[in-house]
């Protein structure tokens, strides 16, 4: 795990720094304090997800799983965010790099690029490069899409079966008398 986060922290290092990609972000980017900007502070004086990082999480969400922007994934990640700091500070770390490398490679905001080429080349490169980060949030996406009711009516999956009146294998069958012709 911690050989992983290494290389996490050196493609940070290497890619954003190292490329002089740092100069090129918008200061907002970086952790602007500004409310305006939609995100929320983990640390005095750190904030993430602004406004920018979530729409650059939705385009990625809804590249992964076609159909996520519709059941609402941008709150429901926030949501699972708000609730974890440090998972908020790594996803937004990994956001912002993805970020970068769009607005080096192509010019424009990952959350802008419309064609689907350069959407899945950058997707292939954070998925190598960034690998924790590329896999924990396909799972935290993934997890999310496929838990909700509205997308299992996508998939015609009409739920649990337990609401529907099925037993409840956590509670002890009910025991029954035995009818007069089982006693003999």
């Amino acid at each position: 795990m911690q050989n992983s986060r290494r290389k996490f922290l050196k493609t940070l290092a290497v890619g954003i720094i190292g490329g002089g990609v740092l100069h090129t972000v918008p200061s907002h980017a970086l952790g602007d304090k500004d409310p305006k900007a939609g995100g929320f502070e983990i640390h005095k004086g750190f904030t993430v997800f602004n406004n920018t990082t979530q729409m650059n999480m939705e385009q990625l969400a809804e590249a992964i799983v076609p159909g996520s922007k519709s059941i609402g994934i941008k709150e429901k990640i926030m949501k699972v965010v708000r609730a974890d700091k440090g998972a908020a500070g790594f996803l937004d770390a990994g956001l912002w790099n993805i970020d970068a490398i769009s607005r080096s490679k192509y010019k424009k905001p990952f959350y802008k690029l419309e064609n689907k080429e350069h959407i899945n080349t950058l997707i292939k490169y954070i998925s190598v490069k960034n690998r924790l980060f590329f896999n924990q949030f396909r799972n935290l996406v993934i997890k999310l899409y496929y838990s909700d009711p509205a997308a299992w009516r996508d998939l015609s999956y009409d739920g649990p079966p337990q609401p529907k009146g099925f037993m409840d294998y956590a509670d002890a069958p009910k025991q029954t008398k035995p009818s007069k012709q089982q006693s003999k």
